[in-house]
């Protein structure tokens, strides 16, 4: 069974779900406080980045949050400061995407160790590059139009919103979703996304599953992240 870092919101019917895709969650509980935004606490993908391989980027309260869960999982983990600053756009540090060899990211902004690795750095008006941007495989979704302009790899635009976000007005295609061995999982039902069969038509044409892994509306929890 494979090891998927998760919020420790999912439900229990996305964990009973990614069970049935021999998929064991490691239900994260994120950073102390995060300024005021603190409905971002819980999110894996605004405090953790996958450098490489095994090893990840944690910033150091959301380690410290989860070190028995972490330490099990035999991680070799680059411990960050936390932000000194929550507000926008001083937390999304560590919220990049990696496309392939491409990382999609606001540079400016952007951990300067996730830039150091990177082959090919795509700059982005969108601070929550990681959030915005659906992988599927090495092609994204996005609703962003900045993410989808720059990228120049395989891509479909979608409309924005129908993605819940508790306190928010709305969550992110990224936030949503997670890959794994050409399986795009999505926290909810990807059916109830108006643009459901365009992005079925796209991964179909790359041999990607599109699962639901609740018969709920989709909802934002920082992204699925397989180990």
């Amino acid at each position: 069974m494979k090891h998927i870092i998760c919020s420790y919101k999912i439900t229990k019917e996305i964990e009973y779900n990614l069970a049935k895709l021999n998929l064991s969650p490691v239900k994260l509980r994120g950073l102390d406080k995060f300024g005021e935004f603190s409905p971002l606490n819980y999110h894996p993908d605004m405090f953790c980045f996958n450098l490489k391989n095994k090893t990840w980027i944690f910033y150091e309260s959301a380690y410290k949050n989860n070190k028995g869960l972490l330490d099990k999982l035999n991680l070799d983990i680059i411990i960050e400061p936390d932000p000194v600053c929550g507000k926008y756009p001083h937390d999304i540090g560590l919220n990049c995407a990696k496309v392939g060899g491409s990382l999609i990211c606001a540079k400016k902004y952007a951990n300067k160790k996730i830039l150091e690795t990177a082959e090919n750095i795509i700059d982005v008006k969108q601070g929550y590059a990681r959030c915005s941007t659906c992988i599927s495989g090495e092609s994204v979704i996005t609703s962003d139009k900045s993410v989808y302009k720059n990228f120049k790899g395989d891509k479909l635009l979608i409309e924005p919103g129908h993605i819940d976000l508790f306190e928010y007005n709305c969550g992110f295609i990224g936030g949503c979703s997670g890959y794994f061995e050409n399986k795009l999982l999505f926290t909810g039902d990807i059916k109830s996304h108006p643009d459901y069969l365009k992005i079925k038509g796209f991964c179909d044409g790359k041999k990607i599953t599109v699962i639901s892994l609740s018969q709920k509306k989709l909802r934002d929890y920082g992204g699925l992240f397989i180990i």
